[in-house]
């Protein structure tokens, strides 16, 4: 069985049997999963409602200036009254949001898939 996808005028056909991105689970923490790829050499942040796609290095990148987050110093008000901070990200009109568990579970997630990569990383070497 075949399916296709049509990209500027272009057809790529996939058989359905064959997965596109072959993603492991780097991290899981709260709502928040990290996936890999080795094929595409892709780490995809999987987050309710969204996903981010990253090259190995601007996932690493990422993941410094979100650690650099500190929730006490940059909160502010939410429309709801909540305390949140935004996390810009490397796609300009897109910012993530986040309470204080939500930081963490995200913190967390970051750092797990960083030490599971390194994993991955030297079993696949």
């Amino acid at each position: 069985m075949l399916f296709g996808i049509i990209l500027n005028n272009e057809i790529f056909v996939k058989s359905s049997f064959k997965i596109m991105c072959e993603k492991t689970i780097i991290a899981n923490s709260g709502d928040i999963q990290i996936t890999q790829c080795n094929h595409c050499r892709m780490i995809n942040i999987w987050k309710p409602g969204v996903l981010l796609s990253f090259s190995y290095t601007q996932f690493f990148e990422f993941v410094n200036v979100a650690k650099q987050l500190n929730f006490d110093k940059y909160h502010e008000f939410g429309p709801d009254g909540n305390r949140i901070v935004m996390l810009s990200t490397p796609f300009p009109d897109l910012c993530l949001k986040f309470s204080r568990a939500e930081l963490y579970d995200f913190i967390h997630a970051m750092d797990e898939a960083v030490y599971m990569h390194k994993v991955y990383e030297i079993i696949h070497s």
